[in-house]
């Protein structure tokens, strides 16, 4: 369980989180969404333990972050990968720094390029890669470290509108296979509504409004009423300017 309370940062004299409070249960999934400088990537590198509030603390199962977590992984918007390396390389580095034996770390590369479909890009460089392509290396580097909590910042904004729904359908297919704690930030009501079982909406560096979404880890939800329906009313909070108390 991820437990945050009364989070505040500041930047200089600006604060971009206030007084910012919210639990999120183990294993589920969680979209922050909210208008460009509300505070979101803050939050996020906050739960990463990259940054340090102010005031205020925050709790992963209990443990409190005061820094990087071993179990913490995080994707960033430009992919994070290193343009020297291939993608074996840059999937197999953490588990490289974890001191694994090689034996088991090839094993574990193997099935991860397998189960994201990129075996035969692993002797590529992430140059000759599409944005697609380069997202799925970034998750399997991620994956490869058997993470409980997964940080992800924009994961499609890069990528047109076919390979987005590609990228979310595989993160829903990943999820049920690895259950994890998994948060991301996004600009896109869609992506939020398709991703998240809760639904953040910040405003301002605060919280206007938490959304239970009863309908996650429907493959087919986008053909449906429902996914309208809540994308409607996520819509209506973030144009409201009313806030939540």
């Amino acid at each position: 369980m991820i437990d945050v309370k009364n989070l505040t940062v500041y930047y200089g004299s600006e604060r971009a989180l206030d007084d910012v409070s919210f639990t999120i249960e183990k294993n589920t999934t969680c979209a922050i969404i909210g208008p460009s400088g509300c505070g979101k990537t803050t939050l996020l590198y906050c739960l990463a333990g990259l940054l340090a509030p102010l005031s205020g603390n925050m709790t992963v199962g209990g443990q409190p972050i005061s820094g990087i977590r071993l179990d913490t992984a995080l994707i960033l918007q430009d992919y994070g990968l290193f343009p020297w390396k291939t993608v074996w390389k840059n999937i197999s580095l953490g588990l490289q720094v974890r001191g694994l034996d090689k034996a088991k770390e090839n094993q574990i590369v193997e099935s991860i390029l397998r189960e994201l479909g990129i075996e035969k890009y692993k002797k590529k460089y992430p140059m000759e890669l599409s944005g697609g392509q380069k997202q799925r290396v970034a998750i399997a580097r991620s994956l490869a470290l058997k993470p409980d909590l997964l940080l992800m910042d924009e994961p499609s904004s890069a990528l047109d509108a076919i390979t987005k729904e590609h990228l979310q359908n595989l993160i829903v297919k990943l999820y049920k296979a690895h259950p994890m704690t998994i948060m991301m930030v996004t600009h896109s009501i869609e992506e939020a509504v398709f991703l998240g079982q809760k639904i953040v909406i910040m405003d301002e560096g605060k919280i206007k409004m938490i959304l239970d979404n009863p309908h996650f880890g429907d493959e087919d939800l986008r053909n449906k009423q429902e996914f309208y329906n809540i994308c409607l009313k996520v819509r209506q909070y973030m144009n409201s300017g009313d806030q939540d108390e």
